[in-house]
């Protein structure tokens, strides 16, 4: 089991990363910083824009070099956007800090599960990767909300604080990555030229139609769900809430995550109709989040939905590539969440101006109920275990 202490040193790597106490701060740390709404989306958009363009070739580089060394430039470009961060004043400083950010989530996106995934392959225990994925999720939502409600307390006192604090968690991170060991993806002693991997990455996904649809399903419904996070909050302020209450109100989803990880060692054996029919719940729980009696309880079933889509497509679709190729066609997925956000992010802003916010989300809801319809009439056919 010589690939064992990746998956330990995952779960302390990805722990320390999704430490973040700025990643529910940053809008409002722009705007002190004398950033117009309209700059702030715009970075936003920056995001999604590089990290459409960049899927590919970072997850070449984890295919080509080494997932460890993707890995280990995620980091590198986390603590370079942390420090532009302490100098955003304008629109260039926030647009190169989100295009470093976007980069750092590109070389690790599509290698991190790669890792995992090879890993167990290389122990002969390929099985256990939906379970792996639980540990992971618990992992990243436990992180994600100490990070929220951390971030809260230090900004209080100082951005400053929370910047600095998120380095040098990063920096430890960074440390971790080094131990990492590179799983076999490749033939012994053969490790194809740039050309030959491309061409072998699209032969691939050529009439790979159930592959694609799934990255399609899972970008779309998975972008849904981010979208309403981040909306969700001007929601909250435009009915009179506080900061710091709107602040709990964001970790109630983290939290229906982290205790669906827990809880995916006894779903794992019903995937494929889980991966039928959750998209169905995206729809009413997008709408009821909406309404005040029912807030709460739909921001928590949300977390649920974004935690089973995420894990069970990835299972699927690590399930149908080649190792060789892996890192690049997770890539590929990751390429379709930001298309999919490239359009959908500002057209709900865009509406939400026009008409108003509620009004624009309820119209992603009743889309996302036709699609729910039309990928399940799909998958019913062709998703076969």
């Amino acid at each position: 089991m010589k690939y064992q202490r990746n998956l330990k040193i995952t779960y302390a790597f990805e722990f320390f990363m999704n430490l973040n106490f700025m990643q529910a701060l940053w809008m409002t740390y722009f705007a002190f910083k004398g950033l117009s709404l309209w700059e702030i989306g715009l970075a936003e958009s920056m995001f999604h824009a590089v990290s459409l363009l960049m899927e590919i070739p970072t997850g070449v580089i984890a295919d080509l070099y080494g997932r460890k060394l993707s890995r280990m430039l995620g980091t590198c470009m986390r603590l370079l956007y942390l420090l532009v961060l302490f100098y955003v004043d304008s629109l260039p400083m926030a647009l190169l800090a989100f295009t470093l950010t976007a980069l750092s989530y590109n070389l690790e996106s599509g290698s991190d599960t790669a890792l995992v995934y090879d890993s167990l392959i290389a122990d002969g225990q390929s099985e256990l990767f939906t379970r792996v994925q639980g540990k992971r999720e618990v992992v990243l939502q436990g992180a994600a909300m100490l990070g929220v409600f951390i971030g809260g307390i230090l900004a209080d006192i100082s951005y400053t604080h929370a910047i600095a604090y998120t380095f040098l968690i990063t920096s430890l991170a960074l440390v971790l990555a080094a131990f990492f060991i590179e799983a076999p993806h490749h033939e012994e002693n053969h490790r194809p030229k740039l050309r030959q991997h491309f061409r072998a990455m699209m032969t691939a996904l050529k009439g790979q139609y159930e592959l694609l649809a799934l990255m399609g399903m899972a970008g779309f419904f998975l972008s849904s769900l981010v979208t309403l996070h981040f909306y969700i909050g001007i929601v909250l302020k435009d009915e009179g809430l506080s900061l710091s209450v709107i602040s709990l109100y964001l970790l109630i989803s983290p939290l229906g995550g982290l205790l669906t990880g827990l809880s995916l060692k006894y779903l794992e054996h019903h995937a494929q109709k889980i991966l039928l029919i959750a998209p169905f719940f995206v729809p009413v729980f997008l709408t009821l989040v909406l309404f005040s009696p029912t807030r709460i309880l739909s921001l928590f079933f949300l977390g649920v939905l974004d935690t089973l889509i995420f894990v069970f497509t990835n299972q699927r679709i690590n399930s149908m590539i080649q190792s060789a190729q892996r890192a690049s066609l997770l890539s590929v997925n990751g390429m379709m969440f930001s298309l999919v956000m490239v359009i959908l992010f500002p057209l709900v802003g865009f509406v939400g101006d026009l008409v108003q916010l509620k009004t624009a989300l309820f119209g992603l809801a009743a889309f996302s109920a036709v699609l729910a319809f039309i990928f399940y009439r799909w998958g019913h056919h062709h998703l076969q275990s």
